[in-house]
């Protein structure tokens, strides 16, 4: 391909939370080295639908950002959102034509990934085949952004760990602790069934799946149980209605703390929310196990050796943790308010 081709930079698009994000920087850091050009990240903190402010600055260098704030045509009053709750203003939630309903039929008619290609931007929709394959061709990367496990990624995301004075999850530091750890994903998920598809609409997971996964696991040792969650109290709850006692690892709210704890676990559990995809990548890469739920294993991908995949059980859309307007727990998120001082 002619020089005059070649970008000098690789755009990434990143959406959603942190730990989105920190996939997206993941699969940046990846087809950055594969294509020997740098990288910028633009983001969209509006586009998923649910609020989240940019949370991974302090892992970037300087010359690795454009534009940090991109704008969701046809959303405007956007100063008193919170973090972590549907944007019940969102263009797509309304009826009326709009800019992003016409987007979000051309992805129902499967007519997005042409434009996209035609401008030369790699849509990874979550797979890693995909993002290994990225060619010169392409001058932009888009998500859902792939889980990955390899190497030279994991030193690097540690290395920039370290720099940002963060405890960095891609390092075992807690040997001798022998810890089950369950992610329970909550939040936005309770408001599943009442917004578009084209935001996260995967129901709550059962918490019956998690017990089915703790009764496989066969062990002589004593293990404690904890519950991660943007909600614990409610995922501690949620637990004991099956008899699984779990301890709460107390975080205030950290994202960075909770990852943190999760990448030390003996034993993972997880599900398909992107917390959980970050964390099994880390215990992973640590020398740990994992259980993940509802998600389907990457066949030829075979970098996630400790992994075992499973189907789950889902909580009823009839069930009264779902609402539109849904409550957050106090202190929820409390780590993007911080960043945002």
């Amino acid at each position: 391909m002619s020089s005059l081709l070649k970008p000098s930079f690789l755009h990434v698009k990143l959406t959603g939370g942190a730990t989105a994000q920190c996939l997206g920087l993941m699969n940046a850091i990846y087809a950055s080295n594969k294509l020997n050009i740098p990288f910028k990240v633009s983001y969209y903190p509006y586009a998923t639908g649910t609020y989240w402010p940019f949370a991974i600055k302090d892992l970037l260098n300087e010359n690795e950002v454009l534009d940090l704030n991109v704008t969701t045509t046809g959303l405007s009053q956007v100063d008193n959102l919170e973090v972590g709750k549907i944007i019940t203003n969102h263009p797509l939630m309304k009826k009326k034509i709009s800019y992003e309903g016409a987007l979000s039929l051309m992805r129902k008619l499967k007519l997005e990934r042409g434009l996209q290609f035609l401008r030369r931007e790699l849509a990874i929709f979550a797979s890693p085949l995909r993002l290994i394959k990225i060619s010169s061709y392409y001058t932009a990367i888009s998500g859902g952004y792939a889980a990955i496990n390899e190497v030279e990624v994991n030193q690097e995301m540690h290395r920039r760990f370290l720099k940002a004075n963060m405890r960095s999850p891609f390092i075992k530091t807690n040997v001798d602790e022998q810890n089950i750890v369950i992610h329970y994903r909550l939040g936005d998920k309770k408001a599943g069934g009442n917004h578009p598809s084209d935001f996260n609409s995967d129901k709550i997971v059962s918490a019956d799946s998690y017990k089915y996964v703790l009764d496989s696991i066969n062990s002589s040792t004593a293990f404690n149980i904890y519950v991660v969650s943007d909600e614990p109290k409610l995922a501690q709850k949620l637990l004991a209605d099956e008899n699984i006692i779990a301890k709460i690892k107390d975080s205030r709210g950290d994202i960075w703390e909770d990852l943190y704890f999760m990448s030390q676990a003996s034993t993972f559990i997880g599900s398909r929310s992107q917390v959980s995809q970050l964390a099994n990548i880390c215990v992973e890469h640590n020398g740990g196990n994992s259980y993940m739920l509802n998600i389907e294993q990457y066949n030829n991908y075979p970098k996630f050796k400790n992994t075992i995949y499973l189907r789950s059980e889902f909580l009823e859309t009839s069930h009264n943790i779902y609402a539109l307007n849904f409550d957050l727990e106090r202190g929820a998120h409390s780590a993007y308010l911080k960043d945002n001082n």
